[in-house]
């Protein structure tokens, strides 16, 4: 009686449009009253202490945060740019920038939805006018965005981690292979989809094969991302090696980027400084003719005639060091209040429906509906690979109205003593579960990341010439989500299919952490 009527008033309350902590903590309430007595509203209290005080779960808002600054600070821009020099020669040109620029900042950011909402704001404009197959270019950005909830460090993956028991530093570790993957198979589809079909992508040209500048122009934009690829080998370094536990490790990501994020937002105006100083000194004497031009162009100076280069320009106030002060602060504290009033948000959606969560948890285990479940689903003699197909089919279907966080806070109590009851893995299923909530992230009709992607490019037609203008080639047009839905079933296949691979051959999930860690 009490499960069927918790999963009949979880299905009313959303169904009705409730917040899933409200239906949650709603729904634990009214079976802890009806079916358990009035005792068990005493474990509310205990239960959100329990939850907040937790020492594990302060990785959570910090690796947000680290993510958030390097967001906001436009560290992202610099990433793909250089990126999308490395891999314009391929098929396919600038699309795979979008998978190879979510993978790495996937590991930066640890969430899809600020992957994608971060990578499709800087791509959307440099394929408006390239004459890029615009659904083909949608279903990238909005593919690659998955991939922030599985390469490390993952925001899922850590919960998961810390509600079944598993080791975080393994769960990270596991989280690679796949989700690299993942990433290859999308480069290995958009590259053979544009040799068979052409107008897909059109022909990039950043210097040929054998082209020693191309490959110094290659180099030379690696050097913008090695602060950055540092930062995070560094704090999943810690975290593998068991130097720092997850959250000291986020803690020393925080205070990287926090340096990098202000020197970064800072720069523009630091260089202004440093070429005024060079000019008003009269150091800019000893430089090159071409250093010369160039500094002057930047200043705004006016072209200056050869026979007349070691001449000054007329004499001008040198860049104040207060007003560079004034404006670095004003930045930077503009950029960190975005930052921290983001992190803030999500970290308390996280957190309420966390609390809920556990709450629901227990009220299973302490009115015995959990191991009934578990003897419900025993009772049909499934084998644990089974028990996981049928599992895949159930996320597939409501991860098309249904959200990662939602889907993963409201099944674990339910699934949980199943996959127990059945002897399934719980490491294994994991990555199979992360994989299933990407998916839900690019499911019609109410994939989240198809929505954050369809705004952006709102966005982007709104603040960019027409492609109707007879100065612009044909690009990205304003079109429906319909467009969005349709690019996209490519790299749901892709997905699908490594996902298959995944549950045959389970030991391309464990190889990694093995291989790092030694045998679990």
């Amino acid at each position: 009686m009490a499960i069927v009527a918790a999963f009949g008033l979880m299905g009313a309350f959303f169904m009705a449009g409730l917040y899933v902590a409200g239906a949650l903590g709603v729904l634990s309430l009214l079976l802890m009253s009806v079916f358990g007595g009035q005792q068990l509203w005493n474990v509310l209290p205990s239960r959100s202490w329990q939850t907040y005080t937790e020492w594990n779960w302060v990785a959570i808002p910090l690796f947000i945060l680290m993510g958030e600054l390097v967001l906001r600070s436009g560290i992202a821009e610099k990433m793909y740019s250089s990126l999308s020099r490395w891999v314009a020669l391929l098929p396919g040109g600038l699309l795979h920038t979008n998978i190879a620029s979510s993978a790495l900042f996937a590991a930066s950011a640890g969430s899809s939805i600020a992957t994608a909402a971060t990578i499709s704001r800087v791509a959307l404009p440099a394929f408006k006018t390239r004459g890029y197959n615009e659904r083909m270019v949608l279903g990238s950005l909005a593919a690659g965005g998955t991939l922030g909830i599985l390469i490390p460090p993952s925001i899922i993956l850590l919960i998961y981690a810390l509600s079944t028991g598993q080791s975080i530093p393994r769960m990270f570790l596991a989280g690679f292979v796949p989700g690299f993957m993942i990433a290859g198979i999308f480069m290995l589809m958009i590259g053979v989809s544009s040799i068979i079909w052409p107008g897909i992508a059109p022909r990039e040209f950043g210097g040929g094969l054998w082209d020693k500048a191309a490959w110094k122009d290659r180099i030379m934009a690696l050097l913008p991302m090695l602060p950055m690829i540092t930062l995070i080998t560094l704090v999943l370094g810690t975290i593998y090696t068991d130097v720092f536990v997850p959250s000291e490790a986020a803690a020393a990501g925080v205070a990287g980027a926090f340096i990098l994020a202000v020197v970064h937002t800072s720069g523009a105006l630091l260089r202004r400084f440093m070429l005024e100083f060079l000019e008003m000194s009269r150091l800019i004497l000893i430089l090159p003719r071409n250093a010369k031009r160039w500094i002057r162009a930047t200043l705004g100076g006016h072209k200056q005639n050869p026979n007349q280069i070691h001449e000054m320009l007329p004499n001008r106030q040198l860049f104040p060091i207060r007003q560079l002060f004034i404006e670095a602060a004003t930045t930077n504290f503009t950029m960190l209040g975005q930052a921290f009033l983001s992190t803030i948000r999500t970290t308390s959606m996280i957190m309420l429906i966390l609390m809920a969560a556990f709450t629901l948890q227990f009220a299973f285990a302490r009115l015995g509906m959990s191991q009934e479940i578990a003897g419900w689903v025993t009772g049909f003699n499934l084998s644990p690979i089974q028990l996981v197909l049928v599992l895949v089919v159930f996320y597939l279907l409501l991860g098309t109205f249904m959200e990662s966080y939602s889907m993963l806070f409201v099944t674990l109590p339910i699934v949980l003593p199943a996959l127990r009851a059945a002897g399934v893995d719980l490491f294994w299923f994991g990555i199979i579960l992360v994989i299933l909530f990407e998916l839900a992230q690019i499911t019609p009709p109410q994939g989240m990341a198809l929505y954050v992607l369809h705004a952006a490019r709102r966005e982007v037609n709104a603040a960019t010439p027409s492609p109707g203008d007879p100065e612009t080639k044909p690009g990205i047009t304003t079109g429906t989500i319909g467009d969005v839905y349709i690019g996209v079933l490519p790299f749901i296949a892709c997905m699908i299919l490594v996902l298959a691979l995944l549950i045959a051959f389970p030991g391309i999930v464990s190889w990694f952490p093995d291989l790092v860690k030694g045998q679990k």
